[in-house]
């Protein structure tokens, strides 16, 4: 009898690597996890590399918009201000008040959040934005891993008769605890060891 006592670990765990789809040519690229200089010292950031093409990204894709409350300047009424999204943060951005119609330029509070995720059905890093390398469709649900550490904790879960919790405190935030159900059903098992023995491969 296979037997898979959860270690705790939650998806964080698995960032150290992440294997994806290069943008330019299509091949398996790599997030890797790199320290970043700051203050604290402890921040991380991803990188992006291609062994294929050598593409390379640095830096997470920001959009930026500006959004609050704001004043009219001729007929000082407030309303609500949202603005389009931006590729890079705007020195000047022009507002039409819905009370008198004046337009007038201002200097916006602008915020900067990630690119919004395309919605093509596939799983994507949350970094740049790339479909993970290791992905597939099972019974109209996404199977999908980060990287072969993943693979393998994943696979002792999948293979396991007995299957123990062990939340030392983590409450249901484990990734075995999140693990959707298609993943945990018997009838499946031996389909997604069949995906997960190619990806090895």
């Amino acid at each position: 009898m296979e037997r898979f006592q959860d270690e705790n670990k939650w998806l964080g765990n698995f960032y150290n690597e992440i294997f994806v789809k290069c943008s330019k040519c299509e091949s398996k690229g790599v997030l890797k996890e790199v320290s970043r200089n700051c203050e604290c010292g402890n921040c991380t950031t991803m990188t992006f590399e291609c062994k294929s093409c050598f593409y390379k990204i640095d830096e997470p894709v920001y959009q930026y918009k500006t959004f609050g409350k704001h004043y009219c300047g001729n007929c000082f009424e407030k309303f609500d201000l949202e603005s389009k999204i931006f590729k890079k943060v705007p020195e000047k951005y022009e507002v039409k008040c819905p009370h008198c119609s004046f337009q007038e330029e201002i200097k916006p509070d602008t915020y900067a959040f990630r690119e919004e995720p395309k919605k093509d059905g596939l799983i994507r890093d949350c970094w740049y934005n790339l479909p993970l390398w290791f992905q597939k469709e099972v019974r109209g649900s996404v199977f999908w891993v980060y990287n072969q550490e993943h693979l393998l904790y994943l696979e002792k879960y999948i293979k396991a008769d007995l299957r123990e919790r062990n939340n030392n405190g983590s409450g249901n935030g484990t990734m075995v605890s999140r693990l959707p159900k298609f993943i945990k059903e018997a009838k499946n098992r031996e389909k997604l060891l069949k995906i997960l023995e190619k990806w090895k491969e």
